[in-house]
């Protein structure tokens, strides 16, 4: 582990994937990342574990230093939209991908 600290810091830097997902359908996610965020990039309201995401709301979801989130979150949507579109984006562990 020492040749990943830089200047005696005490931080250590690993390596990330960044993965993007587009979801339209009522969906459970697996998180299993550093950090994750929701974007509601459709037409009507978003429901990501009963928390409601308004039209172009976000919300990011960041743990500290290099612990790992592994909260399932359900996605739904409000009824009467015609655009449903919730952008995922999760910061995930080299090793996680």
């Amino acid at each position: 582990m020492a040749n990943n600290r830089i200047n005696d810091t005490g931080n250590v830097f690993l390596e990330s994937i960044t993965d993007f997902n587009n979801v339209s359908t009522s969906t459970m996610v697996q998180s299993n990342c550093m950090s994750i965020t929701f974007i509601n990039k459709g037409d009507t309201i978003v429901n990501i574990n009963s928390l409601q995401l308004a039209v172009n709301e976000t919300i990011e979801v960041a743990q500290p230093n290099t612990f790992i989130d592994r909260t399932q979150y359900q996605i739904s949507f409000a009824s009467g939209g015609v655009n449903n579109n919730c952008l995922v984006i999760r910061i995930l562990p080299k090793n996680q991908s």
